[in-house]
């Protein structure tokens, strides 16, 4: 297997194994979130994720190892979901935070965890954050959620980084969200790979953009559309 493909795979494994909201229907237990197509007054809902650029650092360091890659942000995932009434969207936002803080500690693995939860100040009409910080010998993790209600719009923003600092490309990336972004009409393009265009994904920053800190895009999720 070539290095660059391992590289990938090692890319899209972190990613993968960090938390969405389930899209399939099921019954969630006690203190988890529910499925997104639950949700009341939902209309539509995307999701985003950037990665490392692999193949740009594979052409500046040909004998890259993954090894090489560990540190700082490796992550960086953006939702946006739409209800039909901004009373929804409220509800959403309380529901999607009361249920993180025990997902978020079930999903430690190994080391010691430590889940904080902060209020986030102007930031959309009601905003929160919540961090995993998980420390071993060897290394420590930050896993860290910024949650957004915006009128009839929830964002859900997250990213793992090695340090609280580098975590904070969250919040940048939210504030972006709430100020910058909008709805690009009705009609939506999906690609999976991550160059969808219109709707929602007219939230999502720009390739290149100062506040994706070098990442690009690797993954477009559709999670919700209107029947």
């Amino acid at each position: 297997m070539s290095v660059l493909r391992r590289l990938t795979i090692l890319t899209i494994a972190i990613f993968v194994l960090l938390p969405a909201l389930p899209a399939a229907a099921q019954t969630p237990t006690a203190g988890e979130i529910p499925p997104i197509d639950t949700f009341a007054g939902i209309e539509a809902a995307v999701d985003r994720t950037w990665g490392l650029d692999i193949a740009a650092m594979m052409a500046s360091t040909p004998d890259l190892q993954p090894e090489d890659v560990e540190g700082g942000v490796t992550v960086l995932s953006a939702m946006v979901v739409r209800f039909d009434t901004d009373a929804n969207a409220r509800t959403g936002y309380d529901t999607f935070q009361a249920g993180l803080g025990a997902q978020l500690l079930a999903m430690a693995q190994g080391g010691t965890p430590t889940v904080a939860d902060e209020p986030v100040s102007d930031l959309g009409d009601v905003a929160s954050a919540a961090t995993l910080m998980t420390t071993t010998p060897d290394q420590e993790t930050h896993l860290r959620f910024i949650l957004v209600q915006e009128g009839r719009y929830l964002f859900v923003v997250y990213t793992l980084a090695t340090t609280s600092e580098e975590a904070a490309i969250a919040d940048n990336l939210a504030q972006y969200l709430v100020d910058e972004g909008e709805e690009e009409g009705d009609e939506a393009i999906h690609v999976a790979e991550g160059g969808s265009t219109g709707g929602l994904w007219g939230f999502m920053p720009p390739n290149g953009h100062d506040v994706l800190g070098g990442l690009v895009p690797v993954s477009d999720e559709l999670l919700y559309a209107a029947p």
